[in-house]
């Protein structure tokens, strides 16, 4: 039994996702836990009994006046607390904090992928340079598991490519389902007109994320991981934000995505790209949206026209990724 300090970035919902499966793989394991997440992350991981809550690092000048102020903690905290090992999936402040304390650290993510993986060369390098500087906190020497919807090579040593474990959801999750429905969601909120040209002809379109949203022919929905995965067994497409965790839901479940991104997330619009290459989703930016767009992918939808990926027989679970690269980093350390 190892002392586990895991912390999970609090943008976006994918990272706690995932957390949820690895946290109960690090459980069943023996392992004692603390869970540190804020945010959207805190929404999922806030019912666990290990769950403790930081302000997440957003993007941007905020993030920037965080960074010291939650180094300045997590030293504090690691060091009463004196893990074997930190987890971080995403969070900065705690790869900096196990640094100066000397505790081995397992960085978790997807956007490792752009630092620690072979890439296709015809990726914009622009893009990913920038994707590059999100993770100036992992070093050479820092043992990583980058997480990706489609298989992929590790470049450098100390790295494993995982995917997130499959989730099915619980009986009775899921009231109302409609077979054959298009389901929605967008990280930001952001996709009122992206959701009414999916709505146009008289789709069925069930969107979660936001409760509030009134589009005519659009059942809204708050977003409950439950009736999110309920829905998409049941689904005939996807279109939704260009999240890493979410793509690989959808390759795993086999349905098409139409992967919407905003024209300055040099993340979700790589992983656009990629899943569009990979031929499991159509790529476009919310700016370059238009009907035209929609109606060829539900052209390709109901012809079938989309690849399907084993990207189960391809790439080990993050759970069994991550509980053996800790295991590396605790005997090498």
């Amino acid at each position: 039994m190892a002392k586990i300090g895991y912390y999970v970035h609090g943008r976006g919902r994918g990272h706690a996702s995932r957390a949820l499966a690895i946290a109960g793989a690090l459980r069943e394991r023996g392992h004692e836990l603390r869970i540190y997440g804020g945010g959207q992350a805190a929404d999922l991981l806030g019912a666990l009994p290990e769950h403790r809550l930081v302000r997440p690092i957003y993007p941007g000048l905020g993030g920037v006046i965080e960074l010291p102020r939650r180094l300045a903690r997590e030293i504090v905290e690691q060091a009463d607390f004196r893990p074997d090992a930190i987890l971080s999936d995403g969070d900065v402040p705690s790869l900096l904090a196990a640094r100066a304390l000397g505790i081995p650290a397992v960085a978790l993510g997807h956007d490792l992928l752009f630092k620690r993986c072979r890439l296709p060369e015809e990726l914009p390098r622009l893009a990913v340079l920038a994707c590059r500087r999100t993770t100036w906190a992992v070093t050479r020497r820092t043992y990583a598991v980058a997480v990706h919807f489609l298989p992929a090579e590790p470049a450098m040593p100390r790295t494993v490519v995982a995917r997130p474990a499959p989730r099915r959801p619980p009986a009775g999750a899921g009231q109302g389902i409609e077979p054959g429905a298009v389901v929605c969601y967008f990280r930001d909120r952001n996709a009122r007109a992206a959701i009414e040209l999916v709505a146009a002809g008289g789709r069925r379109v069930i969107a979660f994320g936001d409760p509030d949203l009134r589009v005519p022919g659009v059942r809204a929905m708050p977003f409950d991981s439950r009736d999110f995965l309920a829905h998409l067994a049941a689904a005939s497409a996807v279109v939704a934000s260009a999240g890493s965790n979410l793509l690989a839901e959808c390759v795993l479940a086999g349905k098409p995505v139409l992967a919407l991104h905003e024209a300055r997330d040099h993340e979700q619009a790589l992983n656009a790209s990629l899943a569009a290459a990979a031929g499991v989703a159509v790529a476009s930016s919310f700016a370059s949206l238009s009907s035209r767009c929609v109606a060829r992918f539900f052209e390709r939808v109901r012809a079938g026209d989309f690849a399907r990926v084993d990207l189960a027989g391809s790439l080990p679970d993050a759970p069994s990724a991550v509980l053996a690269t800790l295991d590396e980093a605790r005997r090498m350390a």
